[in-house]
């Protein structure tokens, strides 16, 4: 066989090889369209359910709320009756009249301890129309019934006690409030703002309670099954023996029917504690378009996903036959790159995943608190003790939704590089106290030994971040009362690595004897949105961002962080940070008394009884909130201004000297705070440059500290603000004052 008879069956075999792969690549288009077409019906019939499913537990809930406020207006009856208003017939059967006319009720009726009610009718056994007459005189309260027929069927009638009232020769114990299903079928929203989704309630066997559907439009009739039976036509799948069925058996369905030409979905379900159903419909042209446009974008991007993957297979097929041995360990490489990048991603988006979902449960806990000890509380008004506990309570769940937050935007400040580090000296002595009386008492309440020890002399002053050093160690601390069980250990140990000239090289070591971290698992846990096991996560919480922001914080101050553990035994957590020193060198006092400085529950009061602030904040509650907290509980006169431009007018307007301070918001109409400061220190008065502004805002980043300077304040206070906190830097300004 020649050469060229060789090249002419290999570019034959070729071009037959090629043909194929052509011809594969149409079916498979092809088939991706059938199979994008049936999952989009699918996709449909899901939208159409989820969608009429949500608008149905909606409306089931405002129904259920209608009921609700209708028994509120009955109970509030029911504790203002008196003496007075039963003492004749007449008295009584006007007291009804005017009950019914003020609260919207179609039937009030009085009912006595021998079971017979009284109404503007007259006196009538219950037991024929109540069904529940011997719950009601057996003493049970809030009690509903549905379908009784004091005045027509389907009468709701809502029944409670009364405090026991002379009347004739009986005594009335309770009271009687009806009406019809369509009395409250404003709270039902039966019909959406776009006019297109209707809501009715049928009994069992398809009469209707409350009559707003789709066949309003059709002649008139009392129930849906006959309907459906007289003018609709049903879709593939759905029968109206399927919905008779469901009725009977108390279950939920959709259905997709025409009627009077026009396409509609209908989404059935039970009205719990009725024999009642919630029907609600909507035209299928509504989810219609949308799956029509996903459909076509299904579609079109499998022809552009199919032409690519042909393109890819026809280069990829030269490059086989023409090159192989060449391309191949590239080829191999790439691949395995591409699996590398695509674990690394997936691994990252399971991290987020379950950071989000972990901070999902860590603010929904704290807010479960604050919502229900609030709720709590208001049942409770009455007995102020409860109130008193209930508030701590919500202190204490909004103090933790505090901190959750501030491990959140401090991670989102480091991520962006946007922290900025202090280096001015402070108190190590104080620093060292403040924590050990705040985690002596956490260590008394869980019965765990903690302590504080020195190694070796300790400069009593030093220059560096103490705000970050205390969010390194409280991060620390923290987490080892979180681990640590009854009868545990928990060390602060602080020693001096290295002394320099003006620097100094601190070790601040935390130990405890809690749970202990698995080998494994011991860089994993620095890591951002990372625990060390779901397990972990589970049975103890948090976010996964405490060590990573003390490895982050421990770095931007020069430092490093290490840990060291034995799994069951307990952990030891080491930060190394350098300090600056002064020259004149002090030293700890390594035998501070805990009783000196007392419990973190102290509560210290001031009295700043004639002096004068003036308050500028655009929130109405926030001020309300000031002037209670650091007015009315301290004596202090405060001047309200609802914004920057009125704070202006009212300080002009007052004598020099008159303020001793102002609390100025940050954002506010007509003048911000910025620029309101800026025009008193502007004015040409004594006071103007003198008075002491602080700024109390929601803007709590550094950046935002230092603009507030820049505008001429002398404090920056970051909402939500902490009573104490600012009451202790008024009380130090009010001091200077007075000195």
């Amino acid at each position: 066989m020649s050469e060229g008879h060789s090249k002419k069956v290999s570019h034959l075999r070729f071009y037959i090889v090629l043909i194929f792969a052509i011809l594969l690549v149409c079916f498979l288009v092809y088939w991706l369209i059938v199979a994008a077409a049936e999952t989009t019906s699918n996709f449909t019939k899901d939208m159409n359910t989820i969608y009429l499913r949500e608008m149905t537990n909606l409306t089931q809930a405002n129904f259920k709320s209608g009921l609700s406020m209708r028994y509120s207006g009955l109970k509030s009856v029911a504790e203002s009756v008196n003496d007075e208003d039963v003492e004749s017939l007449e008295a009584l059967e006007r007291f009804i009249l005017d009950t019914e006319e003020n609260n919207d009720f179609e039937f009030l009726a009085f009912v006595d301890e021998d079971g017979f009610y009284y109404s503007v009718d007259g006196k009538r056994p219950a037991a024929s129309k109540l069904s529940f007459l011997a719950q009601l005189l057996d003493g049970e309260d809030e009690l509903i019934s549905y379908n009784e027929t004091f005045l027509e069927n389907n009468m709701i009638v809502l029944g409670t006690q009364i405090k026991p009232i002379a009347f004739e020769d009986t005594k009335m114990i309770a009271i009687l409030a009806g009406f019809t299903a369509d009395s409250i079928g404003q709270h039902l929203f039966l019909r959406s703002e776009d006019g297109q989704t209707n809501a009715s309630i049928v009994t069992k066997d398809g009469s209707f309670v409350v009559y707003n559907t789709f066949f309003s439009d059709l002649p008139r009739g009392s129930n849906i099954i006959s309907k459906f039976r007289e003018y609709a036509t049903f879709d593939e799948g759905y029968s109206i023996d399927d919905i008779e069925d469901d009725f009977a058996g108390g279950r939920s369905d959709m259905v997709v029917f025409k009627a009077d030409d026009v396409h509609m979905c209908m989404y059935y379900a039970p009205i719990e504690g009725t024999e009642w159903y919630m029907l609600m419909e909507v035209p299928y042209k509504v989810v219609d378009e949308m799956t029509e446009e996903l459909s076509t974008s299904l579609n079109r991007n499998a022809i552009t996903m199919m032409a690519t993957v042909m393109l890819i297979i026809l280069v990829i097929f030269c490059i086989y036959l023409f090159n192989l041995r060449a391309h191949s360990k590239q080829l191999e490489a790439a691949r395995e790159s591409a699996e590398k990048a695509q674990r690394a991603a997936e691994q990252a988006s399971i991290a987020k995943s379950e950071f989000l979902s972990r901070m999902s449960h860590e603010i929904r806990t704290p807010m479960n608190g604050i919502i229900g000890m609030t709720e709590i509380a208001r049942q409770n008004k009455d007995d102020p003790d409860k109130v008193d506990d209930s508030l701590k309570k919500v202190e204490l769940s909004s103090k933790h939704l505090m901190l959750l937050i501030n491990d959140v935007l401090d991670m989102s400040k480091i991520e962006s590089g946007k922290i900025q580090l202090k280096n001015e000296l402070f108190d190590l002595q104080l620093f060292l106290e403040n924590i050990d009386n705040i985690y002596s008492v956490q260590a008394q309440e869980k019965e765990i030994s903690f302590n504080i020890s020195l190694s070796g002399k300790i400069d009593k002053l030093i220059g560096g971040d103490s705000l970050r050093l205390n969010q390194i160690l409280t991060n620390l601390l923290s987490n080892a009362f979180k681990f640590t069980s009854k009868g545990g250990k928990i060390t602060l140990k602080v020693s001096e690595i290295k002394h320099e000239d003006d620097t100094v090289l601190l070790s601040f070591s935390v130990k405890d004897t809690g749970i202990g971290i698995k080998e494994e698992n011991l860089e994993k846990i620095f890591e951002a949105f990372e625990q060390e096991n779901a397990e972990i996560t589970h049975k103890f919480g948090g976010t996964g961002l405490g060590l990573s922001i003390v490895k982050r914080f421990s770095e931007l101050m020069g430092g490093k962080v290490s840990v060291s553990s034995e799994y069951g035994k307990g952990s030891e957590f080491v930060v190394e940070l350098p300090f600056f020193i002064t020259e004149k060198s002090q030293y700890i006092d390594r035998k501070w008394d805990r009783s000196e400085y007392g419990s973190i529950d102290d509560e210290k009061t001031y009295d700043f009884s004639g002096k004068h602030v003036l308050l500028a904040e655009d929130n109405e509650t926030n001020r309300e909130i000031a002037v209670a907290l650091l007015g009315s509980a301290t004596g202090a006169k405060i001047d309200e201004a609802e914004n920057g431009q009125k704070a202006v007018e009212l300080f002009a307007k007052s004598e020099n000297g008159y303020y001793d301070l102002i609390l100025m918001d940050i954002q506010m109409p007509k003048m911000d705070g910025y620029e309101a400061t800026r025009n008193i220190r502007a004015m040409q008065r004594p006071d103007a440059a003198t008075v002491p502004i602080f700024a109390m805002t929601a803007n709590a980043f550094a950046e935002d500290e230092e603009k507030s300077r820049q505008a001429g304040m002398n404090a920056h206070l970051s909402k939500p603000l902490e009573t104490s906190a600012v009451l202790a830097a008024m009380n130090e300004v009010f001091d200077r004052g007075n000195n």
